[in-house]
């Protein structure tokens, strides 16, 4: 059995697929747990006509993406969680493929499928080097794709054991930008990902509103660079290396792009934390744009580039 999740806030166009999607499932072995985070548009009444004794509705205060699934994982029965965004959909046979991996890698903690992006003219899918061919399954190291490409993982395609998200203390409360991508960090610390290359879960982005649009305060910078502090004293070897790689690059490009937007004491906690992970040039260039007194370095940057 696997539990399914769904945290929901403002999202009566589209919470009725996404739910349908779960119920046509062809895998009859789950329950759908919706955790209604203080919703003030139409969606529990979208709910309210959809019937199903597999589907259990959860209402709480408005208290943040992060914490409404971690409500949904606290009521999980199975031992098995797939998350799944309230504007997102699935395939039939996503439930199928996921538990079909589990039995074929019963001692793996993560698993994760093939996704797509579905813009308003296009459907882009997720794909490169690393992955296994298409329609095969296999293990793969998170860092080591961090290192070079998206993510294996979003908070639509992933299926994991509950014992281990539990570990992880789950998703930070109050993170408003990449708390999905500080969760993987931490879940994926020496536990590769079982990567299913099916075309299964589809992503929307055709709204505005995006978590990766969002201004990133300098709180949230904070919370995400102690992950990857944390992440980096627990790695090793390979993983390790790849690990850094992605640091070095992803802490001075985010630098760059926000640091000018924040206050003295903000800026000054974030490049503390900042040069621990950078190296080489990257680590010359952060000392560099911090001894500067311009701070439109990324606006610039934006305009030389066209």
């Amino acid at each position: 059995m696997i539990s399914v999740v769904i945290p929901l806030y403002n999202k009566e166009h589209f919470i009725a697929q996404t739910i349908t999607s779960v119920l046509e499932q062809t895998y009859t072995q789950f329950e759908l747990i919706v955790v209604n985070d203080g919703s003030t548009d139409g969606s529990a009444d979208v709910i309210s006509t959809i019937k199903s004794d597999k589907l259990k509705v959860v209402s709480i205060e408005n208290s943040g993406v992060s914490e409404a699934r971690n409500v949904g994982v606290r009521l999980a029965s199975s031992p098995w969680v797939a998350l799944l965004d309230a504007d997102d959909w699935w395939a039939p046979t996503y439930l199928e493929s996921v538990v079909k991996a589990i039995k074929d890698y019963p001692d793996e903690h993560v698993f994760a499928t093939g996704r797509s992006r579905v813009f308003k003219k296009l459907t882009e899918r997720y794909h490169h080097e690393l992955l296994p061919k298409d329609g095969e399954t296999a293990k793969l190291n998170y860092f080591n794709v961090i290192s070079k490409y998206l993510p294996l993982v979003n908070s639509s395609n992933v299926c994991f054991r509950k014992s281990h998200f539990e570990k992880t203390k789950g998703f930070r409360i109050g993170q408003k930008k990449h708390e999905d991508h500080d969760l993987w960090m931490r879940l994926c610390i020496n536990t590769d990902v079982v990567f299913i290359n099916s075309e299964l879960s589809f992503y929307r982005k055709t709204e505005e509103d995006t978590g990766s649009s969002r201004h990133y305060e300098a709180d949230d910078f904070i919370t995400y660079l102690g992950t990857l502090l944390f992440v980096n004293d627990r790695l090793k070897g390979p993983s390790l290396e790849a690990f850094k790689k992605y640091a070095n690059q992803f802490v001075l490009l985010t630098y760059i792009k926000y640091y000018g937007n924040y206050k003295a004491h903000e800026e000054q906690r974030v490049y503390t934390l900042a040069k621990k992970l950078t190296y080489g040039n990257r680590l010359r260039i952060l000392k560099m744009l911090r001894a500067i007194p311009f701070k439109g370095t990324y606006k610039l940057f934006k305009v030389l580039k066209h």
